[in-house]
């Protein structure tokens, strides 16, 4: 039985660990989105703020499609850009 045991509790906590993840997944799509949306605001294009960032196009695109990490270095550089602060940034909109 203590096997039966140490299978529960990994499936415990690999369900934790996968919920943790999906978590991340959705706030980097989240804060994509709003980047994007911002962009639309201000007229700019992918290229014109990947000029702006001075970052790659396939970094970028990592960025506003959820799929890689935004640094708070790379959070504060976008935030300046656009005038607003990281709070306003990741502060959910209506």
């Amino acid at each position: 039985m203590k096997t039966g045991n140490s299978l529960t509790f990994l499936g415990r906590l690999l369900d934790k660990v996968c919920a943790a993840d999906l978590l991340q997944r959705e706030h980097r799509l989240a804060l994509g989105a709003r980047i994007e949306h911002l962009l639309t605001e201000t007229g700019w294009n992918r290229l014109q703020f990947g000029n702006h960032v001075r970052a790659e196009m396939n970094e970028l695109r990592g960025w506003l499609s959820g799929t890689r990490n935004l640094t708070l270095e790379v959070l504060t550089e976008i935030c300046a850009l656009l005038h607003i602060s990281v709070g306003d940034l990741v502060t959910e909109q209506a």
